[in-house]
């Protein structure tokens, strides 16, 4: 087969352009499927870049060991590659921004990015001095990198444990209210003394993996947030085939006037192990926070006693206190100017007589 002079380093050329236009694309992508969760989620998603990061890195390790799918290997690290490097980037700042006193975002970031420089020039001399002393192949490399990965990704989860993050999740929020609110004598008290701070949260804080409800524990139910009612009959684990009519029922009892009260969200109870809660599009997110405030007191009912009048009297309860309970939130630093307990796209729009 003749090549002419040009042949070679056009095809090596047109082969790197494959490579790194699907890695921006592959980033580019990501950054469109995930979008609020930087910010609502910021320790999880940096902590996966970093995996991410690490995994790309050690898959472009192994090119030289397979030279005929250099194209393929070095397209998914570069996906990978990408995507860390964005998700490093967007969840920078809100990661900044916790540990801002005053309006000093601005020097916050500039010390954050002298001591990441640091923290590179320091570990490139340690990496010329160690590599120096090894035997410098494939399989030494990919042995030497492994701990140093690990180290790596065992760094950025303990650091995460110090971020403070003071927006409300589903995560944090029932944190800070898992305490706060009791049932003593047979009735909901709230307990402002209870409430825990987003230091206090922050040490406890599951950030490993996406939560976006709360699982049933001691009695209590599971609470899903903005559930697609169109898909819950294929989730309700009903023993008889008619599940829409079941799903019907249950969709419509949470949305009967008797039980929405003229609230902008939906309350709906699947027999007494699942919660299911929506908001009206037009919820502003103090009504967002009311809903979970009022779920969550609906939730340590039930797991003291039978429903039969738990949601009304949870209702009440949130109703006396939930401005009391909004202001030692505040008082405890947490940001309700936004709640992240789901996209405003997964909303309902419900009709309102008129």
């Amino acid at each position: 087969m003749g090549l002419n002079s040009g042949a070679l380093p056009l095809s090596a050329a047109i082969n790197w352009v494959i490579k790194d236009g699907f890695g921006q694309f592959g980033g580019v992508i990501y950054a469109t499927m995930v979008g609020q969760k930087f910010d609502s989620d910021p320790k999880h998603q940096r902590f996966w870049s970093s995996v991410w990061l690490q995994t790309a890195t050690w898959l472009e390790m192994l090119t030289p060991l397979f030279p005929h799918l250099f194209v393929v290997i070095g397209s998914v690290a570069n996906v990978g590659k990408n995507i860390a490097w964005l998700a490093m980037s967007a969840t920078r700042a809100s990661i900044n921004k916790t540990f801002c006193r005053k309006e000093n975002l601005g020097d916050v970031t500039a010390k954050s990015g002298s001591q990441s420089t640091a923290a590179g020039l320091i570990g490139t001399t340690l990496g010329i001095v160690v590599g120096g002393t090894m035997d410098v192949s494939v399989y030494t490399l990919i042995l030497g990198f492994v701990p140093i990965s690990l180290a790596s990704l065992w760094g950025n989860y303990k650091s995460l444990l110090y971020t403070v993050t003071p927006t409300l999740n589903v995560e944090r929020a029932r944190l800070m209210l898992q305490d706060a609110i009791l049932v003593q004598n047979g009735a909901l008290v709230f307990s402002p003394e209870h409430v825990r701070t987003p230091r206090q949260v922050s040490k406890i804080e599951k950030f490993m993996r996406e939560i976006r409800g709360i699982e049933p524990e001691d009695r209590m139910p599971g609470i899903i947030i903005s559930a697609n009612i169109s898909k819950l009959e294929h989730v309700f684990p009903w023993t008889n085939s008619n599940a829409a009519a079941n799903v019907a029922h249950m969709v419509s009892d949470a949305f009967q006037p008797q039980y929405a009260w003229n609230e902008l969200y939906y309350i709906g109870l699947h027999t007494t192990d699942r919660l299911y809660l929506w908001y009206d599009d037009r919820a502003s997110d103090a009504d967002v926070l009311l809903g979970f405030y009022h779920a969550m007191a609906y939730r340590k009912l039930l797991g003291a006693r039978s429903p039969s009048d738990a949601r009304i009297e949870s209702y009440v309860f949130a109703k006396q206190t939930f401005a009391s309970a909004c202001q030692h939130i505040m008082e405890s630093g947490w940001d309700t100017s936004i709640m992240y307990f789901s996209k405003r796209s997964r909303f309902v729009n419900v009709a309102k007589p008129e």
